[in-house]
């Protein structure tokens, strides 16, 4: 996986998908480009997505590993995603009808959270369900459990995802080249941030060790 660049400048999220999808041997890639742009999206998660609306922010983006301006204009689709989320709810809960996944919690998609969360939802329901013989006290205890974790998820996504790292080098750097990360940012800085998203996120390494089975 890649991930490289800024928001207000065009940012790249590359991966692939399937090994040899033909007998070239190439691979299946998905890639994600963004770009904070005034036009008003639609939100709409089908909408085909057009090149002049984003591609000149990564026209240049070609590098020895990887012919990123390529990828983009070769592509067999594109589609347009908007990015928002919602503001968090106060309650998912209402008697015997309950609310998972996106319907609860949508959310910026940073560190593929919005199907972690839905899946973190759907064990810990279950796992509601099966201690507790009455299906209301079931759902009530599940939001107890998830409504404030998911809540403070959607908030740090906004302003601090997984890729607030990219937001500090790229002000940091002035949006100029450098030669060493290392002369922007610490490695103690760089942990301090990623383990205080990992802890909101639920996945910091003590925590999960000292939580027991959501089941």
């Amino acid at each position: 996986m890649a991930v490289a660049g800024w928001l207000e400048v065009g940012k790249m999220v590359i991966y692939p998908i399937r090994h040899a999808i033909d007998a070239e041997g190439r691979q299946l890639v998905n890639w994600v480009a963004e770009i904070q742009s005034p036009r008003n999206v639609r939100q709409d998660w089908n909408l085909r997505g057009r090149l002049e609306d984003f591609y000149p922010a990564f026209e240049k983006w070609s590098f020895d590993w990887l012919d990123c301006a390529a990828l983009i204009r070769e592509s067999d689709q594109v589609l347009e995603y908007p990015m928002v989320d919602r503001d968090p709810l106060p309650h998912w809960t209402r008697g015997r009808v309950t609310l998972l996944g996106d319907a609860a919690h949508p959310m910026y998609p940073r560190g593929s959270n919005g199907a972690g969360q839905a899946i973190l939802d759907a064990r810990t329901l279950a796992g509601c369900l099966r201690r507790f013989s009455d299906v209301e006290a079931a759902l009530r205890e599940y939001e107890r459990a998830r409504l404030k974790a998911a809540n403070d998820l959607v908030l740090m996504n906004r302003a601090n995802p997984p890729h607030a790292i990219l937001r500090e080098v790229w002000k940091r750097s002035g949006d100029k080249p450098f030669a060493r990360v290392e002369d922007l940012i610490s490695n103690a800085e760089l942990v301090s941030m990623s383990e205080a998203y990992k802890r909101v996120a639920g996945f910091e390494r003590d925590s999960l060790a000292r939580r027991g089975s959501l089941a």
